[in-house]
C-alpha cells in the first residue's frame, strides 16, 4: 500500500509488533526525583508525598520541580490545582493528606498525617471540615476521611 501524496509504500505493523507504552514513574536523576513524561500523575504524586512525606512537610515548589522540572508559578498552579486528585488517592492507599495553606488560602505544603503529632491532629479535623464546606468533597470521601482520622486516634489512644 502507498501514501497518494508522498507516493512511498506504508509498513503496517501487526498488533504484535506494536509497542506498549510504560506506564509513568519517579526517575532519580542526578539526586532528583522527576517524572518519566513529565506530566503530574496523582498516583506518582502520592507516591513520593508517601515517600518524602510522612514525617516533614513537602512544599508545592518540590512538587512543581518533580512534575514540571521547574519551580514556576504555571508549574505550582498545576500542583494545586491537582491537589484533590492526590488527597482522593491517599485516602485509598489509606493515609490522610495534610494541606498547609498560606495567608491567601492557597496551598503551601502537604504532609502525610502522623497521629502521633499534637499539631497534625489539630489540624486535620478543621480540613475535613473546611473541604466539605467548600464542597472539595463527595460524602463517601468525607466519611472515608473521617473514619481514617478516627481509627488512627483510637489505634494511638490504645
Amino acid at each position: 500500500m502507498s501514501d497518494s501524496g508522498t507516493g512511498k509504500e506504508l509498513v503496517l505493523t501487526s498488533p504484535s509488533e506494536v509497542t506498549r507504552r510504560s506506564k509513568p514513574s519517579l526517575i532519580e536523576v542526578k539526586g532528583r526525583y522527576l517524572s518519566s513524561d513529565g506530566r503530574f500523575h496523582p498516583t506518582l504524586a502520592a507516591q513520593y508525598i508517601e515517600e518524602k512525606g510522612m514525617k516533614k512537610w513537602v512544599g508545592v515548589a518540590d512538587l512543581s520541580r518533580v512534575f514540571t522540572a521547574a519551580n514556576t508559578i504555571p508549574g505550582k498552579k498545576r500542583v494545586r490545582k491537582n491537589m484533590s486528585r492526590v488527597f482522593t488517592e491517599m485516602l485509598q492507599r489509606g493515609h490522610f493528606l495534610l494541606y498547609s495553606t498560606g495567608g491567601n488560602g492557597r496551598i503551601e505544603s502537604v504532609k502525610v498525617l502522623d497521629i502521633t503529632m499534637e499539631e497534625d491532629r489539630q489540624a486535620a479535623l478543621p480540613q475535613l471540615e473546611r473541604m466539605k464546606r467548600r464542597r472539595q468533597l463527595s460524602e463517601e470521601r468525607y466519611q472515608d476521611a473521617l473514619c481514617l482520622i478516627k481509627h488512627a486516634e483510637d489505634a494511638r489512644k490504645a
